[in-house]
């Protein structure tokens, strides 16, 4: 009888549902065979950066827009546009240079570039940086993860899991929807669950808070899956003068397959 109930029913739900750390596991693995397989793609980049004032009036904003281009050992961009806006009381300053400032010591201006170019973006990873995201196995090993669910997303099949931080701070937790087939990253949200001690701020004099970020996936081919969009935002305040909360964004759009026979010179790190 047992053996006619297990030839009856069906393989799927013989089969062992893998725990949360094993479906992580499996992720981490993949991530380096995805990030060999976006090697053979050229793609377009848009990267978006706004600052606003306490009051919540617009300080600067600034897109820009690249080509990002493999190589042998690692991706490079390169910017083909800037256009961004400075505001001054009522007065709106246009600019399309990613180094242009409005003084000699331009806070919004150095905050606005630091984000495009740095928090953004990860030329080893071909993609919007992902550091702030339990996916690779140096991160994956700092996290606890719990197996909240399975569900049907968008075209996706998925695992929903549930992660936290643990160590000595235990500030960054989210969530994280796992293709349950390739195993590969869907949707990624994390946030900053702590807040700075008092002590630290008053000796840094600067505070942080509100921190959240999300990162979206689409398969391509089979186990190549390209991060397609990155976002978050963060409030700042330093020295009790400055005050900023700080929106960014990045999507990738109009994948391509590399020409391997066409040679594509960049500078190393464009803005």
């Amino acid at each position: 009888m047992i053996l006619l109930v297990s030839l009856l029913m069906p393989a799927h739900l013989m089969l062992a549902q893998p725990s949360a750390d094993e479906i992580m596991t499996r992720v981490a693995e993949n991530q380096e065979r995805a990030k060999a397989a976006r090697a053979a793609y050229v793609y377009d980049m848009n990267v978006f950066v706004r600052l606003k004032r306490a009051n919540g009036k617009l300080a600067r904003e600034e897109s820009r827009d690249y080509v990002v281009v493999p190589t042998a050992r690692r991706a490079k961009r390169h910017l083909v546009r800037v256009e961004g806006k400075v505001l001054e009381g009522k007065k709106e300053i246009p600019y399309t240079d990613a180094k242009f400032r409005t003084k000699g010591m331009d806070i919004d201006g150095d905050l606005t570039d630091s984000f495009a170019r740095e928090i953004l973006w990860n030329k080893s990873g071909m993609a919007p940086m992902v550091d702030w995201f339990p996916l690779t196995g140096a991160e994956r090993s700092k996290y606890s993860f719990r197996l909240d669910g399975e569900e049907k997303y968008r075209d996706y099949d998925v695992y929903r899991i549930d992660f936290i931080e643990h160590g000595d701070d235990d500030c960054w937790r989210g969530e994280a929807l796992i293709e349950k087939n390739e195993f590969q990253p869907v949707v990624v949200t994390a946030e900053w669950a702590c807040k700075i001690p008092m002590a630290v701020k008053a000796f840094l004099r600067t505070n942080v808070e509100h921190v959240g970020a999300k990162i979206t996936y689409r398969r391509f081919d089979k186990d190549v899956w390209f991060p397609v969009s990155c976002g978050g935002e963060l409030k700042l305040k330093v020295l009790f003068l400055y005050s900023r909360t700080i929106a960014f964004s990045a999507k990738n759009a109009d994948f391509r397959k590399a020409d391997v026979q066409t040679n594509i010179t960049f500078e190393d790190d464009t803005p």
